[in-house]
């Protein structure tokens, strides 16, 4: 009996096209063949039965009643025949079947055998006892029919493409915009043709199969891209099947080549060819590659007081958008340090010689240098104190020293022969094998550069100034260097070839669209309201009006050291009179003076002296120290849940600022014993809306945290938050379904009710995610719902949002200048994705260099919400993180969700509290 993998459907329909003369289900074979669900098909031979006749035995994996039906039909059937003589298994494709059904040949399909993925399989499997004179049938099948071949061969599979998704708001006021995309514009003369290239006789080598197709470039064009087994043209060849013949270069043989066409790939698909163009567009222009970016090593920016350049460059992407197929390109700047590795090797040996080795790995593992000679980065893995320059590697038939590898091979000379090897390690994939080779790169430190910042040049407020002259880029700046990477394109005859071999150009000028300004917000406070104006700052509102929620402090502790007894003082007096007016009621602190500033003296005043009344506890440290930082917030988070403020006694010694300071301290502290400071109007009602961000620390090999917000109150004032650590092998969903649980039942315990729909805000989720954000998180989250309260099933609405992106957009004003848009500027057609429910917007006010704008991407609204509720409301939630007077990138719930992420993950390291659950003691 036949054995196969094939769908019901197609086999049905395939009995249905032939001519049967009965259908008694005539049992001549004996016993009747037995279907095994799933399970690899195995045909036995024929045995004796208990009736002293022959029986077959079949097992065949399937679907269905599918070799029942087989099995059960007229013996005379020729599908009967095959059924109980060969032996077949596979997934063989309905078109190809039912083109074979249709030539009325039922011989041919009785003897084909279908075999894995639609492929036939020719010749049968012959078992003992057999009719021998099956194979030769079989082997004759497809050779005595070179129509059949044809046909297969011009079979050309046809993707329906997606509907396109066009959600457009209509609220604000429209502006003129300018953003950093360049059109690409397309020869119709010209495409992406997809053909397969087969050989006869077969070659395995995919070298000589790319030398033997090499032969005849000439005659399809010469432009071409090829794998080995699929060719990709700018033209279409005159014929379907072109036919070429070449020599074996191992025997002399005549090897037939056969160029068959598949289709016209769809510009959806071609997006992955157009970035490789445009890499080899920037390698001819001699630009270096940084990861994804391309920069200019011949126009360097020098900073030659901190020994520093910046090399401008670009970052370059090509897809499909709404409006077409588009390059987003975005200035970059790379910063370099004119000083060698070895320069730092020596500065960390002189600051201590006794743990330079231990130093000098935490100084440089991780960093990426450059090496000038090839302009090639690496990475630092590892630092071989055993081994120098003097040392010796195999090359060729001898042993070399990397002295005399670089006075060769660069002519260079190295001058210290005693310094040690920077170990870089990079996975290359290899041809027939699965997993990636490790390669090792052994660097010389004296010819390293370091790239990037390191943390004592961002601690450095002057170095990171005038690093900024370079690198804060205005609208206008940024559109100049669009119009110099489209001339450096035109202008060089190479790159321009490039692109027009596949008949693609670049438009002139960046894209230009309309956009709208939403309305401006109004925040409101316990008794008055204020329009936020059109940088959407309401900062002298915050501390000189009452506050919408105070919660007053009676019970709290003030931790110092003795030599902060100044600052300490100034603080108490300062907190008490600005207060005031914010409507905060500060009574005088139980005071602890310690002695030193030990981390264990902190922690163990800690333990002492946190009481069951106390309210809040506020620390001056003299210093900032992360290890002192974490035990603080390991003990006030988790081992005795209590809101804590930690303060560098540095901000309290500047007194011009310190009132600010203290104001900012006294909102703090405020919400973090659960009070609220602003609102804005969200006319929702029983909707909850939620925040989820994530934090992955490298130096915990893969563990991460996941934090989940979610709001308790109708004014979108109050947050019930909570924070989950996920080892390398859990699912980062799993603390997300058990976040939601507890914060449904918070909801219920403070509203009496569940909310009917959840508005969940995404964050860190790139491109790559989007599917398993819909396809996995989300029915997750929802069975969660489900098994927490029977028959409850609130409408989802998911937004992914996106900070890391490439997009700006600039407003155009009349008279030609280009400015940043203003707070509440949305983008939600054009340059959005043709199949994503997305838009753009900008909800800060920046005074210097270029916004960034966000990027939203609706994955699944089952509310139905217009795009102007969500446009509206993503905006409205910018107002609502209560750490800045203003408007942030991100809705409040995301940022919230950053900072508790953020707080676990670099110095909790474990759950917190669900004490503090429903108040902001991470900010």
């Amino acid at each position: 009996m036949s054995a196969g993998r094939g769908r019901g459907e197609l086999i049905r329909k395939l009995l249905e096209s032939q001519s049967q003369s009965s259908s008694s289900g005539d049992s001549a074979s004996g016993g009747g063949g037995g279907t095994a669900g799933r399970g690899l098909g195995a045909t036995q031979d024929s045995g004796m039965g208990p009736s002293g006749s022959a029986q077959t035995a079949g097992k065949a994996s399937g679907r269905g009643k599918l070799f029942e039906m087989l099995s059960s039909s007229s013996s005379s059937s020729p599908l009967q025949t095959t059924a109980t003589s060969s032996s077949s298994g596979g997934r063989g494709r309905a078109a190809l079947i039912q083109s074979l059904s249709q030539q009325g040949d039922s011989a041919t399909i009785a003897s084909s055998v279908i075999l894995g993925r639609g492929r036939l399989r020719t010749g049968a499997d012959t078992k003992a006892g057999g009719d021998a004179s099956s194979a030769p049938l079989a082997e004759q099948t497809i050779a005595d029919r070179p129509d059949l071949t044809r046909k297969m061969e011009e079979v050309v599979i046809s993707e329906r493409e997606p509907a396109p998704v066009r959600k457009v708001g209509t609220k604000g006021r429209p502006v003129n915009a300018v953003c950093n995309y360049i059109r690409l514009q397309s020869d119709p003369n010209k495409g992406v043709f997809e053909y397969e290239v087969r050989f006869s006789p077969n070659i395995d080598s995919r070298n000589i199969r790319m030398r033997l197709l090499n032969e005849h470039r000439d005659k399809f064009g010469g432009v071409k891209t090829f794998d080995g087994v699929q060719l990709y043209l700018p033209i279409a060849l005159p014929n379907k099947v072109t036919k070429y013949t070449s020599k074996n270069p191992a025997d002399g043989s005549n090897i037939e080549i056969q160029i068959i066409f598949k289709r016209r790939k769809p510009l959806r698909e071609c997006t992955q060819l157009y970035n490789i163009l445009f890499d080899r567009v920037m390698k001819t222009l001699n630009y270096v590659r940084f990861e994804r970016k391309q920069f200019d090593p011949s126009a360097p920016k020098i900073i030659p007081q901190h020994r520093l350049e910046v090399w401008p460059g670009y970052v370059t992407a090509v897809d499909e958008y709404e409006g077409g197929v588009m390059l987003c390109c975005d200035v970059s700047h790379r910063l370099l340090c004119q000083t060698t590795v070895l320069d730092n090797l020596r500065e960390v040996y002189q600051a201590g010689a006794e743990q330079f080795q231990t130093n000098a790995k935490k100084a440089l593992l991780g960093s990426v240098v450059l090496t000038r000679y090839n302009n090639k980065t690496y990475r630092i893995d590892d630092i071989n104190f055993d081994s120098s320059p003097m040392s010796t590697f195999q090359k060729g038939d001898r042993d070399m020293s990397y002295l005399e590898y670089y006075e060769t091979q660069y002519n260079i000379k190295i001058n210290d022969p005693n310094q040690p090897l920077l170990i870089s390690m990079k996975q290359r994939r290899v041809a027939g094998k699965d997993a990636p080779e490790e390669l090792m790169f052994c660097l010389v430190p004296e010819i390293c550069y370091l790239t990037g910042l390191r943390d004592d040049l961002r601690s450095d407020f002057k170095v990171m100034r005038d690093i900024a002259t370079f690198t804060r880029v205005t609208p206008n700046q940024r559109v100049a260097a669009l119009h110099k990477f489209n001339q450096n394109v035109n202008s060089n005859r190479e790159a321009r070839q490039i692109l027009e071999d596949w008949g693609l150009t670049l438009a002139d000028h960046p894209e230009r669209v309309s956009a709208r300004l939403l309305d401006e917000e109004t925040v409101y406070f316990a008794r008055k309201e204020f329009p936020v104006g059109p940088n959407a700052d309401f900062s002298r509102y915050a501390t000189n009006n009452e506050l919408l929620e105070v919660i007053p402090i009676n019970n709290w502790l003030l931790i110092h050291t003795r030599n902060d007894m100044r600052y300490a003082k100034n603080f108490i007096d300062c907190l008490e009179r600005n207060s005031r007016p914010m409507g905060i009621e500060v009574n005088k602190p139980i005071v602890q003076i310690l002695d030193n500033d030990r981390t264990e003296t902190y922690v163990n005043c800690l333990r002492k002296h946190i009481a069951a009344k106390t309210q809040i506890v506020v620390l001056i440290c003299p210093t900032a120290r992360d290890d002192r930082y974490a035990a603080i917030k390991k003990i006030c988070c988790a081992e005795i849940p209590v809101p804590s403020q930690v303060i560098n006694s540095r901000t309290l010694s500047n007194d011009a600022k310190n009132r600010s300071i203290v104001q900012k301290i006294a909102l703090q502290m405020n919400c973090k014993l659960g009070g609220t400071l602003w609102s804005v109007k969200i006319p929702f009602q029983n909707v909850m809306i939620c925040g989820v961000d994530s934090y992955h620390d490298a130096g915990q090999k893969g563990n991460s945290v996941s934090a989940f917000v979610a709001s308790l109150n109708s004014a979108y004032t109050r947050w019930y938050s909570r924070a989950g650590v996920q080892t390398r092998k859990e699912e980062i969903v799993n603390g997300l379904c058990a976040s939601l649980k507890y914060a449904l039942q918070a909801y219920e315990k403070l509203n009496n009710n569940l909310p009917e729909k959840i508005i969940l805000f995404r964050d860190g989720v790139g491109d790559g995610q989007l599917k398993v954000c819909e396809e996995y998180e989300l029915p997750q989250l929802q069975d969660a719902c489900k098994m927490e309260y029977s028959g409850y099933n609130p409408k989802f609405t998911f937004i992914v949002v996106q900070k890391r992106i490439n997009t700006r957009i600039f407003a155009d004003t009349p008279n030609g200048e280009l400015q940043n848009p203003s707070p509440g500027f949305v983008l939600d057609h054009t340059v959005t994705r043709k199949y994503l429910y997305d838009f753009f917007l900008v909800s800060q006010s920046v005074r210097q260099g270029t916004v960034s704008p966000t990027h939203f991407v609706v994955v699944k609204d089952e509310a139905n919400f217009s795009p102007d509720i969500i446009q509206r409301l993503s905006y409205k939630l910018c107002f609502l993180y209560y750490n800045w007077p203003g408007t942030v990138r991100v809705p409040a719930c995301c940022q919230y969700a950053h900072k508790l992420a953020y707080l676990v993950g670099q110095s909790v390291k474990r759950p917190t509290s669900e004490k503090l659950a429903d108040k902001l003691f991470y900010l």
